[in-house]
């Protein structure tokens, strides 16, 4: 069949029935269409896929070992811990100071002041 016919926007002659298909018509669109839902529809699929050997493969694994929990720094003083004894009032002691513990901040608070302590004032040290 030889290529009569000329449609606008074209370079060059067609045949009838090239013509008659119209390349940018709805049926090129679904096609392309329909083959864009299948590529997704792949893709969709082998993510799934990974994802289940993911799971899978993570399921297989030990859980790792948990980190130990930070050990409170001791009393400077008695070495027991800064916290206090278990029942102890943290109330009645003074401020806390991080290094010693309540009985110890007690116990250095009611000690007789040094004769630099009594002369210029009692100075606390801060954290």
């Amino acid at each position: 069949m030889p290529a009569v016919w000329w449609r606008c926007g074209h370079g060059q002659w067609e045949t009838l029935p090239d013509a008659l298909a119209n390349p940018i018509d709805h049926d090129a669109w679904y096609a392309r269409d329909e083959q864009r839902r299948r590529q997704r529809d792949e893709e969709r699929e082998r993510q799934h896929q990974e994802r289940a050997a993911e799971r899978e493969r993570w399921a297989q694994e030990p859980a790792p070992d948990p980190e130990p929990a930070p050990e409170a720094t001791p009393c400077e003083r008695c070495k027991g811990p800064i916290t206090g004894p278990l029942g102890h009032d943290p109330e009645s002691a003074p401020p806390e100071d991080g290094r010693h513990c309540p009985s110890c901040r007690t116990d250095q608070r009611q000690q007789y002041p040094t004769l630099r302590q009594a002369g210029f004032g009692r100075r606390l040290r801060g954290k």
